[in-house]
């Protein structure tokens, strides 16, 4: 089974341009399957042999820890896909995962920040040396163009045409796109990259991606997660603090100003519009309670 595990992973590298964060997140819920299955039977699992009910106690369980709603559908997806290829590939007679269900999740409106609070995050960023710069264009790159983590930690300084104000960033599936970036971006973006010239001479260094860290090398992920989280943290009204929360709230201000929701769409790589249509509840939630506190019979 390990082998058509790894066929199917490939499959969805080389074939469906998945991202490595959705195989890697396939790989590692189909090696808890296999775990699963080992343990409870005591046996290796079969593709020839395998049936729904030898699928439901493992199911049955992600249930019984307690596991959100969403953590089980994403179980869910990862079984239904494999078995999915497999039959397509007839390493199967029968697709058994194909009536394995899915269960109904509450709709979570994502959470945002003000445009009071982007300010006040703002007024506190200073550009005095190399960690400053960079944290203050990190900032200014999440919310001024909706990135995601990962088309920040992949961006090269290459991928940046200062002329056209613009940037070409590759998304989900591998898709370029070409983002507008902003006069107060390519200001800082200045700055920053003068402080790291100089950090890149003395550390006798040289580096292809944008964001580097004080040794020269590439920033890590983890490291950008860091800078986020310290600036969101300043809001005591902010629960999360991921980069995801920036991405939100670039969405939800452009069309709280009257952006139309294909150029939002446009602008955050979404496949499909159903995708950015959560952002019009998030805006349609907060106009109801602007109007139920300022309205005399709100």
């Amino acid at each position: 089974m390990l082998n058509h595990l790894e066929n199917f992973l490939k499959y969805l590298s080389l074939e469906r341009n998945y991202s490595p964060n959705t195989i890697s997140a396939y790989r590692r819920d189909l090696n808890d399957f296999i775990s699963f299955y080992r343990k409870d039977t005591g046996e290796e699992p079969d593709i020839k042999t395998l049936n729904k009910n030898k699928i439901k106690p493992y199911l049955r369980n992600i249930l019984l820890q307690k596991k959100s709603r969403r953590t089980y559908n994403r179980h869910v997806a990862a079984i239904k896909s494999f078995f999915k290829f497999l039959y397509k590939n007839e390493e199967i007679t029968t697709n058994i995962a194909a009536n394995i269900n899915s269960i109904k999740t509450e709709s979570r409106l994502p959470e945002f920040a003000t445009l009071v609070q982007i300010e006040n995050i703002v007024k506190h960023l200073s550009e005095n040396d190399f960690l400053s710069a960079r944290e203050s264009l990190i900032f200014e790159f999440f919310y001024g163009t909706g990135i995601r983590l990962s088309e920040l930690y992949s961006l090269k300084y290459d991928s940046i045409n200062i002329a056209n104000k613009s940037m070409s960033v590759i998304g989900k599936g591998d898709k370029e796109r070409i983002l507008p970036i902003s006069t107060i971006i390519i200001e800082k973006l200045h700055t920053y990259q003068n402080f790291r010239e100089i950090l890149l001479n003395q550390k006798g260094k040289f580096c292809d991606y944008l964001f580097t860290s004080k040794d020269g090398n590439h920033l890590s992920r983890r490291q950008i997660q860091r800078v986020i989280a310290s600036l969101l943290k300043r809001l005591a009204t902010i629960s999360k603090t991921s980069p995801h929360v920036l991405r939100h709230t670039f969405a939800t201000h452009l069309l709280d100003n009257g952006a139309d929701i294909m150029s939002v769409k446009e602008l955050l790589g979404h496949e499909s519009l159903s995708t950015t249509q959560i952002y019009t509840h998030v805006s349609l939630e907060r106009l109801k309670d602007v109007y139920a506190k300022a309205h005399p019979k709100g």
